[in-house]
């Protein structure tokens, strides 16, 4: 009867080490990927803040039979790596009229800020356009939202029609309550009405409130 014969292979040093270091480099690779995918774009974003910004632009068409219309467009941009939401918002537009200048400068000095002006004033003096909204993230809100995903963005826009040479200059006052999404708890944000007849928002809590105004001249 013939004898049989095994054979038993036994790595070398060099093999030994090269496997250690390929089971090595698999592990390291499985734990990065992990690290990317579940911690970085998963479990760290929910720790970071809200960022964004909320500009205002004005494009005016031509002016048809004396009446100007000028399109407001409302951006809002998630700069950041977290979703956020509108809770609320408003915005006011006014015509403005040029005040006759006085005999001397306007100047104004205090130790925060000094300011003077040679230019000629503005003073609004018709109330043009104004809305308020709560959405979800509001109490009492209705259930539409205003959610952006990360590094997304959005438009609103709003078209007003005035009389052009009436006119020469508006001026836009827009209020907005942004935070990170989802808004739990909901805020407590009110509509309230102005002696001048627009609508605003109000709330007890500061923080999320973003105000702005600009003024932009009217071609006639």
């Amino acid at each position: 009867m013939p004898r049989e014969f095994r054979v038993h292979s036994v790595p070398t040093r060099g093999e030994t080490i090269r496997t250690a270091v390929e089971i090595a480099a698999i592990l390291a690779a499985g734990a990065w990927a992990l690290y990317t995918f579940v911690y970085v774009q998963q479990i760290k974003p929910l720790g970071e803040a809200a960022s964004f910004s909320v500009p205002t632009s004005v494009d005016q068409s031509p002016t048809v039979d004396g009446v100007a219309f000028i399109t407001i467009h409302r951006h809002l941009q998630n700069t950041g790596d977290v979703g956020i939401d509108l809770a609320a918002e408003s915005l006011s537009v006014y015509g403005e009229r040029i005040v006759r200048p006085s005999a001397a400068a306007s100047r104004s000095e205090r130790p925060a800020r000094s300011e003077v002006r040679f230019d000629l004033r503005r003073k609004p003096v018709k109330l043009l356009y104004s809305m308020a909204k709560l959405r979800e993230g509001a109490i009492g809100g209705s259930t539409s939202d205003f959610y952006l995903p990360p590094h997304s963005s959005a438009d609103q826009d709003v078209l007003v029609a005035f009389p052009a040479k009436t006119y020469p200059v508006v001026l836009i006052v827009r209020k907005d309550y942004v935070a990170k999404a989802p808004i739990v708890p909901k805020e407590a944000i009110r509509i309230v009405k102005g002696s001048d007849g627009a609508y605003d928002l109000q709330s007890a809590v500061l923080q999320g409130e973003y105000d702005s105004e600009g003024e932009y001249p009217i071609r006639p």
